[in-house]
């Protein structure tokens, strides 16, 4: 019954994996696998304790203490050997330090900074896997147009060696008909090994099998952006955008470095107390005058008896020179922060750059896909034509396969169209900080249905 059971598991996990999958089963398995990914959302929870560190350091500190030693006393002709065990408590509570408000502020930037890179990196993967998953696909184009225009350079060349037996064609025919074919099958190979490379890209970041990935549906749905102004597409990104509010709030953590820094030229001051009870000490070994043995509680210098001391008070900690360290320190961070701004205006004069170059892509996209839609149709007729014109004689082999070549060129040019153009819409989404799951949805309705 076990090992029924086993077997069961068995082929259900097997069909499980070999189903056909398609984009969203893609970017699903991709959340749970990549590694990237993964790290970042690891990198995600360290950076979110950083807040909770520095707001510690805000709070009171409390240390608690205890100690046993062995004592020697020597004195009034006594000579004792006691151990005595001391216990003790310490408070510090911070009134003013402005480099740890300063730190907790910059803990709590930190922590923002963490949630949006983690949502960035979520829908960073969505274009990567959507780029890798149609990469895929074109390159099975490709290689299929290859492998037609091959078999039609295959029997012209042929045909060509036929003719040439019977003398209706010279060598030079031949020689034509074989360099073509020859240099497809050259092509074949490189295709070949443009597949693979992109399937293992594929794999590495889904974990899944290549081989099963749904092609597109027939006919896409081309939709225009909506809305159609590219300069509302940028002013969402400017806000939306999740790069740029990840170095805004760089920005704002550099200049909390600043405050830091300053601090280092500022007072800082402490509530401190402390308290130590030293229990009464176990005497190990004493010899002496018998008057003074009896008397040892009272000798100077041995605190047999237990007592405790207690205090409790505000501490002014003022920095006078630090031999000009502190004012290297202000230096620096200021600097860091002009290099964050910069950085932020970096960020998002690309931002600006890439959002306007997508939504252009995605616009002029529809128009394209439509115009290879019809040079498709129009290679197929003309195909037709000359497949028919050779059979009844008003077109030759090399007619036929300019045709052929055409068509297939025609048909991975349209393919790689649709790709470019669903790839755009979702790089453009992305940019703007508009990825969700009814977006998604949308996309994969441009895959074919996998099998339930």
């Amino acid at each position: 019954m076990k090992k029924l059971f086993l077997v069961l598991i068995a082929t259900l996990g097997g069909s499980q994996i070999a189903n056909a999958f398609d984009l969203t089963a893609a970017y699903q398995q991709a959340l749970i696998y990549n590694a990237d990914y993964l790290k970042q959302i690891a990198s995600t929870d360290s950076t979110l304790e950083q807040k909770n560190i520095a707001r510690a350091q805000l709070l009171p500190q409390i240390n608690g203490t205890a100690s046993l030693t062995e004592n020697y006393f020597n004195g009034s002709g006594v000579t004792a050997y006691y151990h005595q065990p001391i216990y003790g408590v310490t408070l510090q509570q911070t009134i003013f330090d402005w480099s740890k408000y300063s730190a907790f502020s910059k803990g709590k930037y930190a922590a923002q900074v963490g949630d949006l890179q983690l949502v960035n990196a979520k829908q960073q993967l969505l274009v990567t896997v959507a780029q890798a998953y149609f990469d895929v696909l074109y390159a099975q184009d490709t290689l299929l147009s290859i492998q037609k225009t091959k078999d039609a350079l295959e029997k012209q060349m042929n045909q060509a060696k036929k003719s040439f037996e019977v003398g209706t064609v010279t060598i030079a025919d031949v020689n034509d008909a074989q360099a073509g074919f020859d240099s497809s099958s050259a092509q074949e190979i490189q295709a070949t090994n443009d597949l693979i490379y992109k399937k293992n890209i594929f794999q590495n970041l889904t974990g899944l099998d290549p081989n099963l990935i749904q092609g597109l549906n027939d006919n896409i749905q081309l939709d225009l952006p909506s809305p159609q102004n590219v300069k509302v597409w940028a002013k969402r990104a400017e806000s939306g955008n999740f790069n740029i509010q990840i170095a805004d709030k760089q920005l704002a953590m550099a200049n909390q470095d600043v405050d830091i820094a300053i601090s280092g030229h500022l007072p800082s001051v402490n509530l401190v107390g402390g308290y130590t009870y030293t229990d009464t000490a176990g005497i190990d070994s004493v010899s002496g005058p018998e008057s003074q043995i009896n008397n040892i509680s009272n000798i100077a210098g041995t605190p047999i008896s237990s007592y405790a001391v207690g205090s409790l008070g505000v501490q002014l900690n003022l920095p006078i020179y630090s031999g000009g360290g502190v004012s290297a320190q202000v230096r620096q961070a200021k600097a860091n922060y002009q290099a964050a701004q910069q950085q932020l205006v970096s960020v998002e004069r690309t931002t600006d750059q890439n959002v306007q170059n997508t939504y252009w892509q995605v616009q002029n996209g529809v128009s394209i896909v439509k115009a290879q839609q019809t040079a498709l149709k129009s290679a197929k007729s003309k195909l037709d034509s000359d497949q028919l014109g050779y059979q009844v004689g008003v077109r030759n082999s090399v007619d036929l396969v300019n045709s052929q070549k055409n068509y297939y060129q025609t048909f991975t040019t349209y393919q790689q169209t649709r790709y470019q153009y669903l790839l755009a819409r979702v790089q453009l989404r992305y940019l703007s900080g508009s990825v969700d799951d009814k977006f998604i949805h949308d996309i994969n309705a441009n895959i074919k249905p996998t099998q339930p």
